[in-house]
């Protein structure tokens, strides 16, 4: 059937459905992929435009997915402090914290699909350095290598002082690499309010601002 006839076919049937519940419904089943390629060609691009428009003045980007933020008011300046103990010079600097993303948290499947296509957006463009997750969701961008080794980028005797809390994996080359670090309640994080269960935060492969997520993992360790 040629795409004129399918869409004349299609608007017959809408125009049976009982209500706008229902008409949704139906074009969201017939029509998802399109639906979600076009939201994400313009996820790519409006986070393209945003992100350059203030970039000199971001030192790191940060996604916090599902923090109690949603539900709870959260101290965004920790992240900047953990920087500047680190001996990072912030100023006219500021870090970009956004901690409003769900997922798979009892809302619409047209809502989750939105959040994956932002977050899919987010780890294309590369305007993003550290992601912080549930495992549960973290380890839904490990197959694409989302995460650097950070094996490779911290010394071996931090990372040995946080041997049990070190997230480990296989790429998909197989080789076994240190993609995350699991933080528990006490952490900064936790402290400033983002968090209350278990979570994991890596450092995302091709990450613009690498060194000050580097930097940021490091102190972040030696200050629990």
């Amino acid at each position: 059937m040629d795409p004129l006839s399918r869409i004349s076919k299609d608007r017959k049937c809408l125009e049976t459905l009982p209500d706008r519940k229902s008409r949704m419904q139906f074009i969201w089943d017939y029509y998802k992929i399109p639906i979600l390629t076009v939201l994400f060609l313009l996820t790519v691009a409006v986070i393209a435009l945003f992100s350059n428009a203030g970039k000199a003045d971001v030192k790191m980007y940060a996604v916090l997915l599902n923090s109690d933020s949603l539900v709870a008011e959260c101290d965004d300046a920790v992240f900047e402090m953990i920087l500047e103990d680190a001996g990072v010079d912030m100023k006219g600097k500021r870090v970009d914290v956004n901690a409003s993303l769900a997922l798979g948290k009892d809302y619409s499947e047209i809502e989750d699909a939105e959040t994956l296509q932002v977050l899919t957006a987010l780890f294309t463009v590369s305007e993003l350095d550290v992601f912080v997750a549930d495992e549960e969701r973290f380890v839904m961008f490990i197959d694409q290598d989302g995460f650097c080794d950070l094996g490779k980028l911290i010394e071996a005797d931090v990372l040995n002082r946080h041997a049990e809390d070190l997230y480990r994996y296989e790429d998909s080359k197989g080789n076994t690499i240190t993609g995350g670090i699991i933080l528990h309640e006490g952490s900064p994080i936790h402290k400033a309010g983002y968090y209350h269960d278990d979570v994991v935060l890596g450092v995302v492969a091709g990450a613009d601002n690498m060194d000050a997520a580097i930097v940021f993992v490091k102190q972040l360790l030696a200050s629990y």
